[in-house]
């Protein structure tokens, strides 16, 4: 399946029928989440889906999230999902630690053949540089192209060389700006109360508005 983007088209092509796919609930792994879910659904019959989650301690907003990408899949693909995978990290330095080994011990267990992530690329430095330091390291801000498939076609990152901006053109291509969109939340302000977003106070709520022109 091939998906025009303004800034990089995005191919989804894999025939491995266990798909694992890395979601948080936010904007970039809801909309990963939906093309492979297209996919599967046209196009690689038979084929599970598993969602893999980290609940982060003091945020703890990604399973909610996730779940409600999930189910919004689920009643536009039909139910072509496996159990949903999810762990929590104790601290924040452990986040990404924890994501790997259990991305690690779903290949172990052969639960996945494959697996999906939404990383996507900053923004202009000069626009990212006011929000503050707390956002996504600055290797992603690399001029030339990177791989968007790896490991022996084990790993995909469809939108690796797409900004926010990007990431939105592809909610409104697929008619989903009023759907999916507000069922995501990008905010990481350490909180317990998920009814909205900080708006100016955390890195990835600024790349949002950026991106998007709206919070919600």
């Amino acid at each position: 399946m091939i998906i025009k983007n303004s800034q990089q088209d995005i191919v989804i092509d894999t025939t491995k029928k266990r798909i694992g796919v890395k979601i948080s609930g936010g904007a970039d792994s809801a909309i990963v989440m939906y093309m492979v879910s297209k996919y599967v659904a046209e196009e690689l019959p038979g084929a599970t889906i598993i969602p893999i989650t980290v609940n982060h301690k003091g945020k703890a907003y990604q399973e909610i999230f996730a779940k409600k990408v999930v189910n919004f899949c689920k009643e536009e693909f039909g139910d072509i999902f496996g159990q949903h995978q999810i762990s929590i990290n104790s601290t924040p330095e452990e986040y990404v630690a924890e994501q790997e080994r259990l991305v690690k011990s779903l290949y172990k267990d052969r639960e996945i053949y494959c697996h999906f992530v939404g990383i996507t690329k900053n923004p202009p430095k000069e626009i990212y540089s006011r929000w503050g330091n707390a956002g996504p390291a600055d290797d992603r801000d690399v001029g030339m192209m990177r791989d968007t498939v790896r490991d022996d076609n084990k790993i995909f990152l469809p939108l690796i060389n797409i900004d926010k901006k990007g990431v939105c053109e592809l909610y409104e291509q697929f008619g989903l700006l009023d759907t999916l969109f507000p069922l995501t939340r990008s905010c990481e302000v350490f909180t317990e109360d998920f009814s909205s977003h900080c708006e100016t106070e955390c890195w990835f709520c600024q790349e949002r508005y950026w991106g998007f022109g709206r919070y919600i």
